[in-house]
C-alpha cells in the first residue's frame, strides 16, 4: 500500500465520521463506528480496483460492502441504517468528477464535458447497483426470517 493509499484510508476514516458530526450522531461510538465505514468502503474500493482495475466494479465493491456494514452497525448500535448509510458512502460519492463535468459545461468544453459527465453516471449507477443489491439481499433475509418464525 502506497503513502497515497494509506493518506486515501485515513481522509475517508476522517470524512465519514466528520459528517456523522454533521448529521448529529449521539456518541463516540457512533461517529467511530461511521468513521470506520467509510474506511472499510475504501479499502474495498481500492483492493477491487487493485485486483480488477475497473473502476466501476470497485464502486460496486465499496458500496455494496458499505451498505452491508451498515446494516449490521444500524442492528449493534440500535439506530436507523439509513443514516449509517448515508455517511459512510460520503467517500465513494465521485464529487470531483462533477465538479470538472459541470466546470467543462460551463466553459463549452462539450467533449470534455460528455467524457467527464458519462464518468460520473457510470460510477454512480455502479455505487446505485451496490446500494440495491444490499437492499434485496436483507430483503430476502428478512422474508425467510419471517418465514421461519411463522
Amino acid at each position: 500500500m502506497t503513502m497515497n493509499e494509506s493518506f486515501q484510508l485515513i481522509a475517508a476514516f476522517t470524512g465519514s465520521a466528520g459528517f456523522a458530526l454533521a448529521y448529529n450522531f449521539r456518541g463516540a461510538r457512533h461517529i467511530l463506528m461511521a468513521g470506520f465505514g467509510g474506511f472499510l468502503g475504501w479499502l474495498c474500493y481500492l483492493l477491487v480496483m487493485h485486483a480488477s482495475g475497473n473502476e466501476y466494479l470497485a464502486g460496486y465493491a465499496g458500496t455494496l460492502l458499505v451498505s452491508v456494514y451498515s446494516e449490521i452497525a444500524a442492528k449493534v448500535l440500535r439506530t436507523p441504517a439509513t443514516g449509517l448509510l448515508i455517511v459512510t458512502s460520503i467517500p465513494m460519492i465521485p464529487g470531483a468528477a462533477l465538479y470538472r463535468c459541470m466546470r467543462h459545461l460551463l466553459l463549452s468544453e462539450s467533449a470534455l464535458f460528455r467524457q467527464e459527465g458519462t464518468y460520473t453516471v457510470l460510477f454512480a449507477s455502479s455505487m446505485a447497483a451496490g446500494f440495491v443489491t444490499s437492499a434485496i439481499l436483507f430483503q430476502l433475509i428478512r422474508s425467510a426470517n419471517r418465514e421461519t418464525t411463522a
